[in-house]
């Protein structure tokens, strides 16, 4: 921020825009864990509001692959179960999509916090787990849950590689 003049903004304060020439050299840079949908939406804000400026989304591919499957889960379930820290912008993330969608959803980090009251009724869990959720508590959710079938949703594979920079080479 001491290099250059700069405005911070979330993804809750589109309509807060610099009040900046149009032809202004704008540089968007967005945080990793943010709201694919959210991000997207002040994207659109600013191009329409500086139509030159560069955009660098790096929005991390595991975030955008999780967000993706708890869109296409929803429809499918009863309930949503997100695996991670309460600490986890991820894991928050993966929450707050659910819930907008419709599902019942509890953010748990382990299978010490599932509640026997939240599965009354319920015939279809799904469950969600943050970029860096341990797999082993995702095995431990699901061993609680005593599931008479688990069923993998197809998803994008994760198998992306970074190349160094030229100028770094």
């Amino acid at each position: 921020m001491g290099q250059a003049p700069m405005h911070l903004m979330d993804d809750n304060s589109v309509t807060e825009m610099p009040d900046w020439d149009p032809e202004t050299p704008v540089a968007v840079l967005t945080q990793t864990t943010l709201s694919v949908g959210d991000t997207a939406s002040a994207i659109d804000a600013i191009k329409e509001q500086f139509p030159n400026s560069q955009i660098r989304n790096d929005i991390c591919y595991a975030t955008t692959n999780r967000q993706d499957a708890v869109s296409k889960m929803a429809s499918l379930v009863d309930l949503a179960l997100v695996i991670g820290a309460q600490n986890s912008s991820n894991c928050n993330r993966l929450l707050e999509l659910a819930k907008s969608l419709g599902v019942h959803a509890y953010l748990i980090n382990g299978p010490g916090e599932l509640r026997p009251e939240w599965v009354v009724d319920v015939k279809v869990v799904g469950i969600a787990s943050g970029a860096s959720t341990p797999e082993i508590l995702v095995e431990e959710v699901i061993r609680a849950l005593k599931p008479e079938k688990v069923t993998l949703l197809e998803g994008v594979e994760e198998n992306i590689t970074f190349t160094m920079p030229r100028e770094l080479q």
